[in-house]
């Protein structure tokens, strides 16, 4: 997993991200939910949610931007009621096999999939209350 971050990171530093290869979060007409963690092994994802963050910022845009970046949740930052679903004896301990985080900071990750299913679902919730 370390290598799948270094491959990330190396490939920026070989080729600076231009203008074309940036998502355009600045054209999505809605709500934009940005999750993560600091301690995501794979790629760093809080910088790149930290840069989608900024974008509208800068651009014209009638897109609403909700960022949170938790500093323990892993790279599976999923909701608890879907890691549920998808594991539905273990899902911790799976987790924890994967992620050395996990198994450090148990409470921690798992705090951060429960507000993450909260986010969710009160999104979800005010986006039906605007189609009817």
């Amino acid at each position: 997993m370390i290598y799948a971050r270094m491959l990330y990171e190396d490939s920026e530093a070989a080729h600076s991200i231009t203008e074309a290869e940036i998502i355009k979060v600045e054209d999505i007409h809605g709500k934009l939910l940005l999750i993560g963690a600091e301690d995501d092994v794979l790629w760093n994802t809080a910088k790149y949610i930290r840069w989608m963050e900024k974008r509208p910022a800068e651009k014209p845009h009638d897109c609403e931007v909700e960022a949170v970046v938790y500093e323990n949740g892993t790279h599976f930052v999923f909701p608890e009621g879907m890691m549920r679903l998808l594991l539905p004896i273990g899902s911790a301990l799976a987790v924890g096999l994967a992620f050395k985080a996990a198994r450090a900071y148990p409470k921690e990750c798992r705090a951060a999939r429960m507000d993450i299913d909260r986010r969710i679902t009160r999104t979800i919730a005010e986006w039906r209350k605007e189609c009817v």
